[in-house]
């Protein structure tokens, strides 16, 4: 019973260290944003829109490495929620190489009539993609080690194979 026991601690061990070498940052950047008409109220529910997403190099007017073109639908406060990189690549994105600005263009008919909303700097989160593109760290075998300790036997020390 003790073995079957020790195997099976032994084996979730090794799934989880598994699951976790796999694991991977997705490729989206979330967004959300009221929108609203010219006299300042939320659009209504239920409201298509169209929104062009523009990803500017170094500056708000550099070299543009993303774009994308999606749509919402408003809910009751004018709301609009949308992952940026759903239909787009931002995989292509060289996140580790200076300054990136987001540009909002939107059309609140949900057309291609799109009118430019404001360009603002990417500070933190979406950076965190460039630990995608960043220098692998040591092979699997070589970077885990599991201590297995069951009641009434010795500490036991797993190493990779």
């Amino acid at each position: 019973m003790l073995v079957m026991m020790k195997r099976l601690y032994l084996l979730l061990c090794s799934l989880f260290v598994a699951f976790l070498a796999h694991s991977q940052a997705p490729q989206l950047v979330n967004y959300q944003a009221v929108v609203r008409n010219a006299a300042g109220d939320p659009l209504p529910n239920g409201r298509l829109v169209s929104v062009r997403f523009t990803i500017h190099d170094q500056t708000a007017t550099g070299t543009i490495v993303f774009s994308e073109n999606d749509t919402a639908r408003t809910n009751e406060f004018g709301l609009i929620t949308l992952r940026i990189g759903t239909l787009g690549n931002l995989a292509t994105v060289n996140w580790g190489n200076g300054p990136k600005y987001l540009e909002v263009d939107l059309d609140p008919n949900g057309g291609n009539n799109f009118t430019e909303m404001g360009t603002s700097q990417l500070i933190s989160v979406p950076y965190a993609l460039y630990a995608a593109n960043s220098q692998a760290g040591l092979p699997a075998q070589q970077a885990w080690q599991v201590s297995v300790a069951l009641p009434g036997l010795p500490e036991q020390r797993v190493h990779p194979v």
